[in-house]
């Protein structure tokens, strides 16, 4: 990751680092979500869901293999200037083609963090990890956001007393920040590239043109300093997704990534 990378997401609220997964991983990926759940040939207008999701427990050793990968540990632990990570989650998605309306399906933040988190050394936040698993075209389902929108929900978080106004600004970032959501921009990566992004910047999914499919392989990690983070991620169970099978299939001094 380059000085340009850290400056656009700093200024911009992401970045894309080309190249970072390799074809055969990213079709590896591709596979075992359609062996998970087999593609529907139902015509999109006959279709009852266009959107699967998959989160933990999330069988196969693949997702050993993915945390297993250096490369997203060492950058995770750079922007966070972490001294011991925890793995937040492991998502698998595939974007069916879906009949009109397409465009973005809904604009939200995914945490709302206070400067105390985000001013923090080691940093009590954490980045979204986006593996584009295909070629996005426009229109093809890409991921949607509003650059440098995290400043004004830094700036309205800041203005924050209370845990009712901090969960009023996740409700309704919009209208407590400002933000214009006519400046939204569609993310279309190649294959194998690694878009990385501010969970407080605005985003959105949106709906997929294309007569073809989108996949990506979202993940996360912590730092095990954020405890404001760590305890409202227990009090959410999310931790007992991860599978016994998981844990045994990674080597033995990845196993605390699990531990939280």
């Amino acid at each position: 990751m380059t000085d340009l990378h850290f400056e656009q997401l700093d200024q911009e609220g992401y970045t894309i680092i080309p190249d970072f997964l390799n074809q055969q991983t990213s079709r590896s990926i591709r596979r075992h979500i359609d062996t998970l759940v087999p593609p529907d040939d139902t015509p999109p207008e006959n279709r009852k869901r266009w959107h699967t999701v998959l989160r933990h427990p999330i069988p196969g050793a693949i997702m050993a293999e993915l945390i297993d990968h250096p490369p997203i540990r060492i950058l995770t632990t750079q922007l966070l200037q972490s001294r011991e990570l925890r793995l937040l989650e492991q998502v698998l998605i595939r974007s069916d083609p879906k009949p009109p309306p397409h465009g973005p399906s809904g604009w939200h933040v995914d945490w709302t963090f206070l400067p105390r988190n985000y001013e923090a050394v080691p940093h009590q936040t954490y980045f979204h990890m986006v593996h584009a698993l295909n070629t996005v075209p426009p229109g093809g389902a890409a991921f949607m956001i509003v650059p440098g929108s995290h400043h004004l929900t830094y700036a309205a978080s800041a203005k924050i007393d209370t845990a009712e106004d901090l969960a009023q600004l996740k409700r309704d970032p919009v209208g407590v920040a400002d933000i214009d959501t006519s400046k939204g921009i569609e993310i279309c990566p190649n294959e194998g590239d690694l878009l990385i992004f501010n969970p407080m910047a605005l985003h959105s999914a949106s709906g997929n043109a294309t007569d073809q499919p989108r996949y990506v392989y979202f993940t996360s990690y912590f730092d095990t300093s954020a405890t404001e983070l760590w305890n409202a991620l227990r009090e959410t169970k999310y931790r007992d997704g991860f599978p016994d099978e998981l844990r045994e299939q990674l080597p033995e001094e990845l196993r605390p990534l699990l531990q939280w």
